[in-house]
Order: structure tokens, then C-alpha cells, then sequence
């Protein structure tokens, strides 16, 4: 027979919009995240250390932002359907248009420019 172990959960959900750090625990929680902090693979926590710590520590300090569930959440999975025939719109061709315009005044060699100007010179 394969009995499985009823693990113990200490998880603490984060219920606002910023993250919370606890200074006795050394974590930081981020902004609406569930956390198990009894969970062997992420947090080295003793349960008293827990307990202590939402009875007197940052816990209990920071009990307007986190909350110590008794439940553990369920985690949905979304079956997003991928459609792989959708059109992006790709702008090849920009919508004005550059002219390019030639003025014959401009296009002066610097021997005309100087004969034509000599006047303002004097």
C-alpha cells in the first residue's frame, strides 16, 4: 500500500498591490502571490518559527497586507486556445511622402555666389 503523507502548509497570501517584506523570516512576498512556507523545495522554516513569527513578528506587524490562509489555494489552469492564422499588420510604405525639391538659387558654384555678392561686400 502507498500511504501518502499529509504534508503540513503554512501559506500566506500577499493581498496588496505592493511587496511585502518580512524582516524575521528574511523573505520578500510579492504583490498578490500566494507563498507555502513550509514548502521543503523553496523555505527552511520550522513551524514554530511560523507561529512565533504571526503571533508576534513581521507577521503580525504586517497582518494588513498578508493573510495566513487555512485552506490552500486552487490554482486553475486557462485553456487559451492559440490561433496561428492571425494577420499582424506589417507598415511597409510610411504614410507621407517625401518630396525632394531642387532650388536653383542654391545651386551655385562658389565663383557665381562670390561675383553675385561682391556688391554687399563694398
Amino acid at each position: 500500500m502507498n500511504k501518502k503523507k499529509s504534508k503540513i502548509f503554512f501559506w500566506v497570501t500577499n493581498i496588496s498591490k505592493r511587496n511585502v517584506s518580512l524582516a524575521d523570516l528574511n523573505v520578500t512576498i510579492k504583490a498578490l502571490s500566494s507563498v507555502n512556507l513550509l514548502d521543503d523545495k523553496h523555505y527552511h522554516y520550522t513551524l514554530d518559527q511560523l507561529q512565533k513569527s504571526a503571533t508576534t513578528g513581521s507577521l503580525f506587524k504586517k497582518r494588513h497586507f498578508l493573510s495566513v490562509r487555512k485552506v490552500e489555494p486552487e490554482i486553475i489552469k486557462m485553456n487559451i486556445p492559440l490561433i496561428n492564422e492571425t494577420y499582424i499588420q506589417t507598415r511597409q510604405r510610411s504614410v507621407l511622402e517625401i518630396q525632394e525639391k531642387l532650388y536653383e538659387e542654391l545651386s551655385l558654384t562658389d565663383e557665381q555666389f562670390a561675383s553675385e555678392n561682391s556688391d554687399l561686400a563694398e
